[in-house]
């Protein structure tokens, strides 16, 4: 990895933690043998990689950030929906302990390739529709959504605790998606953060048509 990469990685993540565990995990060995020369390309590092027909996985840049912004400590409850690759999720077990994570895959495809590709870490990698979260794990200290929601997550929200921090992207206007921050109190406290773009989130509680 070139220094250019981590001086470039240094202007938009405040967690050191975060960087040192982007050093420490080989992207190249999450991704096809075709793609493993763009892992950590600048060319690329703002650019989604095609993985299958069907998938692509987010963007180097775009989501480290959604990682810096969910303030990851050790120890915390993780539920990840979207496990892609596994490359994200690595980089949250090797943060908060793999016991402590939670990834569900909708895709069956993309379900064994995370399979294969975290064979290494002992997380809970389940089979199934992460838009209604995950009963069995709850509550999580922190939550992230690879996927578009149409609208709040709210099953997901009630399986959070208190002051606990959801990182998803909504789609909250025509054609446009944003990025928000989720803190479960009282009143659901709300951030929106930028523009972003991503597939639809498939379930019962997402985008419940395309299902």
């Amino acid at each position: 990895m070139s220094q250019e990469i981590i001086n470039y990685i240094r202007t938009f993540i405040s967690n050191e933690e975060l960087i040192n565990v982007f050093l420490k995990v080989d992207r190249r060995k999450f991704l096809p043998t075709n793609l493993r020369d763009k892992a950590y390309s600048l060319k690329y590092i703002d650019e989604p990689l095609q993985i299958t027909k069907n998938y692509t996985t987010t963007a180097l840049s775009l989501g480290l950030k959604m990682l810096d912004l969910l303030e990851l400590k050790k120890g915390e409850k993780v539920l990840e929906i979207g496990t892609g690759i596994g490359y994200y999720t690595a980089l949250i077990a090797e943060i908060v302990g793999a016991e402590n994570v939670y990834t569900l895959e909708f895709d069956e495809e993309m379900y064994n390739i995370a399979k294969n590709n975290l064979k290494e870490y002992s997380v809970h990698l389940i089979f199934g529709d992460g838009s209604i979260g995950y009963e069995e794990g709850k509550p999580y200290d922190r939550a992230i959504v690879w996927a578009a929601s149409p609208t709040f997550p709210f099953a997901i929200y009630t399986q959070m605790k208190d002051k606990g921090a959801i990182i998803v992207p909504i789609a909250d206007k025509k054609d446009i998606q944003g990025l928000y921050k989720i803190v479960k109190d009282r009143s659901p406290v709300i951030m929106r953060y930028f523009d972003v773009a991503f597939s639809p989130l498939k379930g019962l509680c997402g985008y419940w048509y395309d299902f």
